[in-house]
């Protein structure tokens, strides 16, 4: 490092005085051949990958007006009952085209709820309805989780 740093001195040195008119009797000295350039290589994995550009969405500030609950109810209501209107004429004309009538369903009974009477009243209750026996094997299920699938 001294070395060059000398070196570097030296050669400043000659140019300033062939500039100020070739002073000191020294005969011009021939100019260095300038070095080439060292080839640069890259690494491929060092290397600037160009992506292209993702757009991205730019949030925005929404402006929400303040509902009443009570009007957005009624209107939900109103929107529903329109449908169901909607889809009452709809089976009607479905019926009128396929010229037979479509029988009437009876209403599926739901199931009673028995507050009152012990527990063992209330699973005779349960089982007398037509849905308890299927009730009765899902509450069994529930209880003794089979080991085998689980």
């Amino acid at each position: 490092m001294a070395g060059d740093l000398e070196e570097f001195l030296k050669r400043a040195a000659e140019r300033r005085a062939q500039k100020q008119g070739g002073g000191g009797g020294k005969p011009p000295a021939k100019p260095k051949p300038k070095p080439k350039p060292r080839q640069e290589y890259t690494d491929v994995r060092r290397e600037r990958q160009v992506r292209p550009p993702v757009e991205e969405a730019i949030p925005v500030a929404e402006v929400v007006e303040h509902v009443n609950p009570l009007a957005e109810k009624q209107r939900k209501l109103a929107e529903a009952k329109a449908k169901a209107k909607a889809a009452q004429k709809k089976l009607e004309a479905q019926q009128k085209k396929s010229k037979r009538s479509v029988p009437a369903r009876e209403p599926v009974e739901s199931p009673v709820v028995i507050s009152s009477g012990t527990a063992a009243e209330q699973l005779i209750e349960m089982l007398k309805q037509p849905g308890g026996m299927r009730q009765a094997f899902l509450l069994r299920e529930l209880f003794d989780r089979p080991s085998d699938r689980w």
